[in-house]
């Protein structure tokens, strides 16, 4: 009995010590299976689960559940770098409205120069007089007539204390000013643009990853859920796939309106339909070379002080302050106009000759036995105009009183021509005891002063925008090659970490770690990307040397 007992243990013995070998054989086999495949796969980079290039990222995906955009997506506008710079150029309503700006103060110079001009004017005066009227303000005259006065005149003011030098000079800084503030405005824009396109780019490229994430971390669920079917699995990985694929689909929901917004921006920017689905092109999601920061940085300062507009327009408005000091002062100087006058008056505008009944009252004889007339009353159209007794009537004895016959004579009424010419100085001294003149010196005064601090400040902001963009530059170049070693790195992880899992000696964690590890530097190379060509364009932008043509 005790014989048959040590028989059956130690065939149990030897059945537990042969399944032992069995799964150590088989773990061994897995894990060299998996170093064969390490091995062959770290000789050769070319991995076909993972995309090789930042171009994959847009691809042509379909969204698990895409969110409902106010957009027109049906009908998507493809835009390039070039195309949106050149809309804004055309449309941007900033440039619009610099461009209005500029044309404000170029008819404002043109004023000013017509003020050296001399004044033509024409003038016309006509009345009718009907009543009885007081001559002196003592003798009745009833009278029913008209009269018309007209001139042409012409004023030059020669001088008015140099006012109208001062003012046209001010006016054609600000003319300037104005030429510089629009270019500053096209330089502004050409900017915004260009980050506002990148920014589209970036978000595009996020969504593109967040999509293809989602597909691996469905993918991931997948494995997961065969493995457990398979009994090599466990339910906790599963829950582990499904958490993480709802973390991906989450983000990539929240994606989705960050892109849509960027489009939304930078079709205001366009002035375009805002309901307009943007699209960038594939190709402008690359490293471009736009400046080389090799120039020292003494150079670069130097370069954008003598470059950038708006330095000149704030040169050009203190000049114009200037200016304005001495159209205050003006007003101690006298003023001189040269002016000339012709013209006419009579009863008529155009010529008319007319004929008038006399009637005399009394005729004097001159030695040859004429009649000369002393007094007479007029009468026109049956009214009496004058009625006068000559005082020089002294003689009776050849003068016959109430005697002759009323007779006719001819009377001209057109204008009667006048003419004159002279020049007029005017000299006001002390208006106000010159406290008002002297207030508005000194206010030209401070206001020139002021502006000349702005002048000031500006200079030191300029160099500050240059010293940081030179830094910007450099940094950002460095981080292009650390973005693409991560990304190569994280590929290779990732490709790892499913091998083992897939050999059932890695765990689900791991895959999520490295799948997430991937997405992060995905997105990271595309932030080196945008964010190295944004501080170029900065750079550019700070120098005053921005330009379509300088930013492609």
């Amino acid at each position: 009995m005790c014989n048959k007992l040590q028989g059956f243990i130690f065939i149990l013995l030897s059945f537990l010590l042969s399944l032992f070998l069995v799964n150590n054989y088989s773990v061994i086999a897995q894990t060299e299976s998996f170093q064969e495949a390490v091995e062959s796969q770290t000789t050769d980079t070319d991995y076909q689960s993972v995309p090789t290039d930042t171009d994959d990222l847009f691809s042509e995906i379909k969204l698990s559940e895409p969110i409902m955009l106010e957009a027109r997506i049906d009908v998507p506008l493809k835009l390039s770098l070039k195309e949106a710079l050149d809309f804004a150029l055309n449309k941007n309503l900033d440039i619009v409205d610099a461009q209005y700006q500029k044309n404000i103060h170029k008819w404002k110079y043109w004023e000013n120069i017509g003020n050296w001009l001399p004044d033509y004017s024409l003038g016309l005066n006509a009345r009718r007089f009907d009543g009885t009227f007081l001559v002196g303000g003592v003798f009745p005259v009833s009278t029913l007539t008209s009269n018309v006065n007209a001139f042409m005149r012409f004023d030059y003011r020669f001088f008015e204390g140099g006012k109208g030098l001062f003012n046209t000079l001010a006016a054609k800084n600000l003319y300037k000013s104005a030429k510089e503030y629009l270019d500053a405005s096209i330089n502004e824009t050409l900017l915004a643009v260009t980050k506002a396109y990148s920014r589209l780019l970036k978000e595009q490229a996020y969504l593109n990853v967040l999509a293809k994430a989602v597909e691996e971390a469905d993918s991931e669920l997948e494995l997961n859920i065969n493995l457990e079917k398979a009994g090599v699995g466990t339910r906790f990985d599963v829950l582990q796939s499904e958490e993480f694929l709802e973390d991906r689909k989450q983000k990539l929901i929240a994606q989705q309106a960050l892109a849509r917004s960027a489009a939304v921006s930078l079709a205001a920017l366009l002035t375009l339909d805002q309901e307009t689905h943007i699209i960038p092109d594939v190709s402008d999601l690359a490293v471009m070379v736009l400046y080389s920061v090799e120039e020292p940085i003494d150079e670069l300062i130097a370069k954008a002080l003598d470059n950038r507009p708006e330095i000149k327009k704030q040169d050009y408005e203190y000049k114009a302050k200037r200016n304005y000091i001495g159209v205050a002062a003006s007003a101690f100087l006298p003023r001189a106009n040269f002016f000339g006058q012709y013209g006419g008056t009579g009863r008529v505008i155009f010529n008319r000759t007319k004929e008038q009944v006399v009637a005399p009252d009394a005729i004097r004889l001159d030695d040859e036995g004429n009649p000369i007339v002393q007094t007479v009353r007029t009468r026109i159209n049956g009214s009496t105009l004058a009625s006068q007794v000559s005082p020089s009537i002294g003689n009776v004895s050849n003068v016959i009183r109430g005697g002759g016959k009323p007779f006719i004579t001819t009377v001209n009424d057109s204008l009667m021509a006048s003419k004159f010419i002279g020049i007029e100085v005017d000299w006001v001294i002390g208006d106000g005891l010159g406290i008002p003149t002297i207030s508005k010196i000194n206010q030209a005064r401070s206001e020139a002063k002021q502006s000349k601090i702005s002048l000031d400040k500006l200079y030191l902001n300029i160099e500050k925008e240059v010293r940081i963009s030179y830094l910007n530059v450099q940094a950002t170049n460095k981080l292009l090659d650390v973005a693409e070693k991560r990304i190569k790195a994280a590929k290779e992880a990732l490709y790892l970490a499913k091998v083992r899992v897939e050999n059932g000696i890695g765990i689900n964690t791991e895959l999520i770690s490295a799948q997430r590890q991937y997405t992060e530097s995905l997105a990271s190379k595309v932030d080196a990307v945008i964010e190295y060509n944004n501080a170029q364009a900065e750079m550019l932008y700070s120098l005053g040397l921005i330009s379509i043509e300088s930013l492609l």
